[in-house]
């Protein structure tokens, strides 16, 4: 093994060494501890990767073979790790060990066979397995961030933006594995390494910033199937009295589950309301009564636009402007220029 390689997989197990320690750190819930096994699991397949090739060598065809094909086991792992993060409580050991099966049985049936057709076979099914991967999880992002705005008033770090930005890069990795996979060539194995180092530095990093929202999501309150007008009216009557006279929306963390419990109904029901009976979702109702306070204090006050964000109920100026700017057509900044 060359000095390049060798540098290239210290630097690797270094920090998979080192994000498995800090998940560990985390703490315990599903999604983290997920992740310190992964990172566990790639450190284990490395040191693998380094004996077989410092005793073989790159050139020897079989072990090549048989080592991209242990490689592949991890594939699972990563979906594992990419739908707890879209669908919180999504995983579980019996499916996971499905999904994982044939991961498993095609490395066994080229190690005893040391037939090469075992190990395309499974370089086709991981290929399917990871398009498969890809587009379900641009469909449940979408699903997800849905969610989110029916139970959050806030986006910062509980949403998947970041996710979405990766998962562009997928053709790309994918791309590299198979060459990597496919051409006896040191120098593409290390440009697939580098790639995927600097991929996961990039996804830890967001996952370690990461919110657990699985509790809010959670649906498990039974909802009675109707509700009188009296019961709608005294609700949204409840509603209308926390926004305008307890400014309950300057709250920045401010959840559907918080305005439940002080009305006195379930989350399911009250989300129903806002997306039927008031035609919002209760991101965009909360956020519309911190744009009215924010624009309040824009005509009024002398106030920085980040500290107008903040007393408005706002988690970052970025996230004020972004609203302001649906709700107006402009800056605040111009806003307040004309008001």
């Amino acid at each position: 093994m060359d000095s390049l390689t060798s540098f290239i997989y210290g630097m690797s197990m270094m920090f998979f060494s080192m994000m498995a320690f800090l998940f560990w750190r985390k703490g315990k819930e599903m999604l983290f501890r997920m992740i310190m096994w992964l990172m566990i699991v790639v450190d284990l397949q490395l040191v693998k990767d380094m004996v077989f090739f410092q005793v073989y060598g790159f050139d020897n065809e079989h072990v090549w073979y048989l080592t991209s094909s242990l490689d592949m086991m991890i594939i699972p792992f990563y979906s594992f790790v990419l739908m707890e993060l879209v669908k919180p409580g999504w995983f579980g050991w019996l499916k996971a060990l499905m999904l994982e099966l044939p991961f498993l049985l095609f490395p066994v049936f080229y190690i005893f066979t040391h037939n090469i057709i075992w190990f395309y076979v499974l370089s086709v099914w991981g290929a399917i397995y990871g398009c498969s991967t890809f587009i379900l999880l641009i469909f449940l992002i979408r699903r997800y961030h849905r969610q989110l705005k029916e139970r959050f008033s806030y986006q910062e770090n509980i949403n998947l933006n970041w996710l979405l930005a990766i998962l562009n890069t997928f053709f790309l990795i994918l791309f590299l594995w198979t060459l990597s996979c496919f051409v006896i060539n040191v120098d593409y194995d290390n440009i697939y390494m580098v790639s995927s180092l600097m991929l996961w530095m990039l996804i830890d990093y967001f996952v370690y910033r990461h919110e657990s929202v699985i509790e809010e999501l959670s649906d498990i309150e039974i909802v009675p199937l109707e509700q009188n007008e009296v019961d709608v009216s005294g609700m949204a009557a409840e509603v209308q009295r926390l926004f305008e006279e307890d400014k309950i929306y300057l709250n920045p963390k401010l959840k559907l589950s918080d305005v439940a419990l002080a009305v006195g109904t379930n989350r399911t029901y009250l989300s129903r309301y806002f997306n039927r009976q008031n035609g919002q979702t209760f991101y965009d109702y909360v956020n519309t009564y911190r744009i009215q306070y924010a624009e309040n204090l824009l005509k009024s006050t002398n106030f920085p636009l980040p500290e107008i964000a903040i007393k408005s109920g706002f988690n970052s100026i970025s996230t004020f402007r972004r609203v302001f700017f649906a709700s107006f057509g402009c800056s605040p900044n111009k806003y307040r220029v004309n008001a």
